[in-house]
């Protein structure tokens, strides 16, 4: 993996561990990390304009959010402030 300064592969990989740090600390939750990144995705200009706000949340619920918030699973912060996700059991009825 290339790891460049500036706008390459490493902001966005410092800005996970940074979003998935404050969910462990609970400083934001999962909500608050859905509504920012639906106010992201409805700015981004894709095909000439910002998206609409039914295109925006499936950007926000398929691409972006597992990305953030993984699968079912809840963020913990490890050693040496290292964020590592833990599967949660789901229960079945």
């Amino acid at each position: 993996m290339e790891r460049t300064l500036g706008n390459g592969p490493i902001v966005g990989l410092v800005l996970e561990a940074l979003v998935r740090t404050l969910l462990a600390k609970n400083v934001l939750s999962s909500d608050e990390v859905r509504a920012l990144l639906f106010e992201a995705a409805t700015s981004l200009d894709v095909e000439g304009s910002p998206q609409t706000p039914q295109a925006a949340k499936i950007m926000v619920d398929e691409d972006l959010a597992p990305v953030f918030l993984g699968d079912d699973r809840t963020v913990t912060t490890g050693p040496f402030g290292k964020s590592s996700f833990i599967p949660t059991p789901t229960v079945e009825e």
